[in-house]
């Protein structure tokens, strides 16, 4: 784990230097609060509050093939997972959640990463077909920043990944049992048993996979997902304008979605380093650079703030309330 944290915070140091070298400062200057509209904060924490609930809510089209979990224990869990993820450095909390339903309720470990693929490879469909969109609806300014001026590259990439990433989940639930079969027969080869293991766990991840064959299920999870995403845009678009900044909804589609990007990038604790950088990168194509400096830094620091009181909060009162501790999610992830 230590060296693991140690990269970590390597990357985190590197992603923040590369934000005040583009001329963001990490903790904007005390006079820059200035000329925020403070009463739109709260009514921010409301919007990201039910965008944290439909975000874990719609977890629970994707398990009901494996199970039927109740719906509290959907919302308690995903808000622990979530918290794991922001917490825990280099995305290793991805693995809490699968463990958690685990010891919760008996639910295979593979088959909850067949969730997990299925809510990544989505979200990364709808967040680069936001950036994408963005890019060429939205008029954009010239600039100098080699990451800024990267964005249309890597949000054609991010489509092009995500839609052979949907298309790959489909073709291995349409072809479980040859999956397995291979899986089984080239294991064999060394060993029997081991092969045995390994096709169990090929088949338990089909099953996590197996909503996106039922049409109810499937229509279910994306609808909710797109409200989720669309309350997520909304509540940065409501915080931009608190905090001065000329934006209009379709700009805080853009941020949320080059934000959704650059925090799949391995990073460390709290995602620190990468989401304000990925923000920042975000705002420059639409904004001068004095503006991104002054009322932009203003809008990252709270929006970052905010979001980790939130995410910490909504998942270390959940976890204690079913008395698990924190490194509870380490040994999970083990």
């Amino acid at each position: 784990m230590l060296p693991k944290l140690g990269i970590s915070l390597a990357l985190a140091g590197l992603f923040v230097w590369l934000l005040e070298r583009g001329g963001m400062p990490l903790i904007p200057p005390a006079d820059a609060f200035a000329r925020v509209r403070w009463l739109t904060l709260p009514a921010y924490v409301a919007l990201l509050l039910v965008t944290h609930f439909f975000r874990a809510s719609r977890w629970r089209f994707l398990i009901a093939p494996v199970k039927n979990v109740p719906f509290r224990e959907t919302i308690v869990l995903n808000w622990i997972g979530f918290f794991a993820i922001f917490a825990l450095p280099l995305r290793l909390g991805e693995m809490a959640r699968p463990a958690l339903t685990k010891i919760r309720q008996g639910v295979p470990i593979s088959a909850g990463f067949g969730t997990v693929a299925v809510e990544r490879v989505i979200d990364g469909l709808v967040t680069s077909l936001c950036v994408v969109w963005a890019l060429v609806a939205l008029p954009h300014r010239d600039v100098d920043d080699p990451i800024a001026r990267s964005l249309p590259y890597y949000g054609g990439l991010a489509v092009s990944v995500f839609a052979a990433a949907m298309v790959g989940l489909v073709l291995f639930l349409w072809q479980r049992a040859l999956a397995v079969r291979l899986v089984d027969w080239t294991f064999g080869l060394v060993s029997k048993r081991l092969a045995s293991k390994v096709a169990e766990k090929v088949a338990s991840v089909a099953d996590g996979v197996r909503s996106i064959a039922v049409p109810s299920l499937a229509a279910g999870f994306v609808i909710e997902t797109l409200v989720y995403w669309f309350v997520n845009a909304l509540g940065m678009w409501l915080l931009g304008w608190g905090c001065g900044l000329d934006m209009g909804f379709g700009h805080a589609v853009a941020v949320m979605g080059i934000l959704a990007i650059g925090i799949l990038l391995p990073a460390g604790p709290g995602l620190f380093g990468n989401f304000q950088l990925a923000i920042s990168v975000a705002l420059k194509l639409f904004f001068a650079e004095s503006i991104v400096g002054a009322e932009g830094a203003v809008y990252v620091f709270l929006m970052y703030v905010t979001q980790a009181l939130v995410m910490t909060l909504t998942g270390v009162l959940p976890l204690y309330a079913l008395r698990l501790r924190f490194s509870d999610l380490l040994s999970a992830r083990a």
